[in-house]
C-alpha cells in the first residue's frame, strides 16, 4: 500500500528532476549556433558562368579581374577526349570550383564546374543523383575515352550545358545502363561551352 508521505517524496523527486531539466533546457536554448558559412553559388546557364562572358580572354590576369575572390592557377586536366589539357582553375577557400579551357581566338572555351557551390540551368547541383536532377534518359549518351561508362546528358532548355554523371562500379555494356542503375548515377561536373554562331 502506498502512503501519502511516499507519494509526496516521489513527487518531490520528480519535481526536482523536472526543474533540473528545465534549467538545462533553458541554458541550452540560450546557445545560438554560429550562422553557416555563406557560400556563394554560381548559376551556370546557356549564357555561361556569371562574371565570365564568352569573350573573356583566356588568361590568368583577365579571369582574376572578372572573378574577384578566386585564386586562378594553371592546371593540367583530363577531358573526355584527352589525358592532358592545359587549363586555368579557379579556387575559393582552397577548393577548386571551376576549370576553364582555352577556346578560339584567345578567348575562354569550355568551363567545367566541379564544386557543390554551383548550380545548373534548372537548379541541378554537383552530388545530386540522376533522379534528383529530373534528367530524361533520351537527352543522354554514354561517355567515351576517359569518361567511358559515364552518362553525359544535355541540360533541359540549355543545349550548350552538359552534365557528367558517375556510376561507381559500373562497367560499360556498350550503352547507358538500365533505368534503376542510371537513376542512382551522381552528378560530377557541369560543363558549359560557348554557343556557336
Amino acid at each position: 500500500m502506498i502512503h501519502i508521505r511516499d507519494l509526496l517524496r516521489l513527487s518531490g523527486v520528480l519535481m526536482s528532476a523536472a526543474l533540473a531539466g528545465c534549467s538545462l533546457l533553458s541554458s541550452d536554448s540560450d546557445f545560438t549556433p554560429p550562422p553557416p558559412r555563406a557560400a556563394s553559388t554560381l548559376h551556370i546557364t546557356t549564357a555561361g558562368v556569371p562574371g565570365l562572358p564568352p569573350d573573356t580572354a583566356f588568361s590568368k590576369k583577365a579571369i582574376e579581374s572578372l572573378e574577384p575572390g578566386y585564386v586562378v592557377s594553371p592546371v593540367t586536366m583530363a577531358t573526355e577526349q584527352s589525358e592532358s589539357v592545359a587549363a586555368l582553375a579557379l579556387f575559393r577557400d582552397g577548393l577548386q570550383v571551376l576549370q576553364v579551357l582555352p577556346g578560339q581566338g584567345g578567348r575562354i572555351g569550355a568551363v567545367h564546374g566541379v564544386s557543390e557551390n554551383l548550380s545548373g540551368p534548372n537548379g541541378e547541383r554537383i552530388g545530386m543523383t540522376f533522379r534528383e536532377t529530373h534528367m530524361d534518359r533520351a537527352s543522354c549518351r554514354e561517355g567515351q575515352g576517359n569518361w567511358l561508362a559515364m552518362p553525359i546528358c544535355t541540360a533541359r532548355g540549355a543545349p550548350n550545358v552538359t552534365f557528367v554523371f558517375a556510376i561507381p562500379g559500373y562497367i560499360s555494356a556498350g550503352g547507358l545502363p538500365d533505368d534503376a542503375t542510371l537513376a542512382s548515377a551522381t552528378l560530377q561536373r557541369i560543363i558549359w561551352v560557348p554557343q556557336v554562331g
